[in-house]
């Protein structure tokens, strides 16, 4: 049987390798479920989150990347932005109604859809 290797279109997520628990940005990750919108989360060594997730809204089929430093900043792109303009910023540290919207707006982005 042929095995092919298919890429899923996703919303990448990219996050610096200086972050050790990844669970502190759960709250992204919920908001894009609740959009139905598959995600792959890497590590990269890159630390700039803005160049976090211009690199990752390039990477991903879907156009649209997440970028998290390890001092809490996160920013939200498309592809079709200039990379020091990015769609969304925001800090982990917002309240969680915050963060998990800004995954929402990710799968949003995706969909065509107003954001919340």
């Amino acid at each position: 049987m042929r095995e092919y290797k298919y890429d899923k279109p996703s919303i990448y997520i990219y996050y610096s390798s200086e972050i050790k628990d990844i669970s502190t940005f759960n709250e992204v990750l919920f908001g894009i479920e609740e959009e139905g919108i598959p995600y792959k989360v890497k590590e990269q060594n890159e630390a700039d989150f803005v160049e976090l997730s211009y690199k990752a809204a390039q990477d991903s089929r879907l156009a649209v990347g997440i970028g998290i430093h390890s001092n809490g900043k996160i920013a939200l792109t498309f592809n079709k932005l200039k990379k020091e303009s990015p769609l969304f910023i925001s800090s982990l540290n917002s309240e969680e109604k915050i963060i998990r919207n800004l995954g929402a707006n990710a799968g949003r982005l995706v969909k065509g859809i107003a954001f919340k």
